[in-house]
């Protein structure tokens, strides 16, 4: 399988030409690109990520997420939807250039708005596989999500405008797995509560691309709000998932990374929980020992994004160790 991304193989020629020609451009030209619309899937983003397997990068815009397309030679099975249904019909219509497929299929990650709500605009017959935990979710959150979102600004408002909420064809348990055809498989695995009750990781074969949903960031602190169900199943997932031995790991939002995303992840969340635990047995307070590894690891890992989120984490694994 030949890989499309420098951190894997290395710019080639034709790839140092082409970025030359796009640096070369002239300016007039590239101020053509418009904005893209806030919160809206971006059209025309669409980049190949393995020989089976295409992306639209969130470009690391908020409430947009990194939309994945696996084309087999008899099915097409889209990774989350984006907001809205403008966000759905971009991904459809980016689906429906990459082959002549009919059959679709569909797996979400989570129940928020920015992964389900664009699947209104799909293609009708597109069937939609959730575990039993998303599900609930979906029955108990989803409408909180969006009345929250719609409160906030009139960009959002306008992106979640005439939503209507369907219903998923598929419910399973742990896992399933679907057989595009020519060899394309997709595995869907639910590992148990992690960021929500029913985060879904999909592994792609023979890409052995990793779609690692909510559980892996690229290079970030993960957002761990009060309602997270499970840190620590969070933390023994990632050692699931590097058993799979991807190649290629996309995580929900970020830059897309090889399997060395998994272990380099775990090594820092549990060098937080260990310092949180050291903090805590010396007797500070969570929110104090916030403040101190918020500092602390901005020192000792200066590459790593959201900051703000380790008070929280820190939070988090404190009410974890309470008895």
């Amino acid at each position: 399988m030949t890989l499309h991304w420098a951190f894997r193989a290395g710019l080639g020629a034709a790839l140092l030409q082409a970025l030359a020609t796009l640096t070369c451009a002239p300016a007039a030209a590239q101020d053509k690109e418009p904005p893209p619309t806030p919160f809206i899937v971006q059209e025309h983003t669409i980049r190949k990520l393995s020989e089976h397997v295409w992306e639209i990068p969130d470009r690391n815009r908020p409430g947009v997420p990194n939309v994945a397309i696996v084309v087999g030679s008899r099915a097409t099975l889209i990774v989350d939807t984006g907001m809205g249904p403008k966000s759905g019909a971009v991904v459809a219509r980016e689906a429906r250039r990459l082959s002549k497929n009919t059959e679709f299929y569909l797996a979400t990650t989570d129940f928020r708005p920015e992964h389900i709500t664009g699947a209104m605009a799909l293609p009708p017959n597109t069937k939609w596989l959730v575990p039993v935990a998303q599900k609930l979710d979906i029955a108990t959150s989803t409408q909180t999500y969006m009345d929250n979102f719609i409160a906030r600004s009139a960009e959002l408002r306008s992106a979640l405008q005439d939503v209507e909420l369907r219903d998923p064809d598929v419910i399973f348990d742990r896992n399933v797995k679907v057989d595009l055809g020519g060899g394309v498989i997709v595995h869907l695995n639910w590992y148990g509560p992690a960021r929500t009750n029913g985060d879904v990781v999909i592994f792609v074969e023979p890409d052995r691309l990793l779609h690692g949903g909510n559980i892996l960031s690229s290079m970030s602190y993960p957002s761990m709000p009060d309602s997270t169900p499970s840190v620590k199943n969070w933390l023994d997932i990632l050692d699931r998932l590097e058993a799979l031995h991807p190649l290629i790991v996309l995580p929900n939002h970020g830059d897309v990374r090889d399997a060395a995303l998994i272990p380099s992840q775990r090594a820092v969340l549990r060098d937080l929980q260990r310092r949180s635990l050291e903090l805590k047995a010396e007797g500070a307070t969570a929110e104090a020992a916030g403040g101190t590894l918020t500092a602390e690891f901005d020192a000792k890992y200066p590459d790593w994004k959201n900051l703000g989120g380790i008070p929280a984490i820190t939070r988090r694994f404190y009410e974890d160790a309470s008895p």
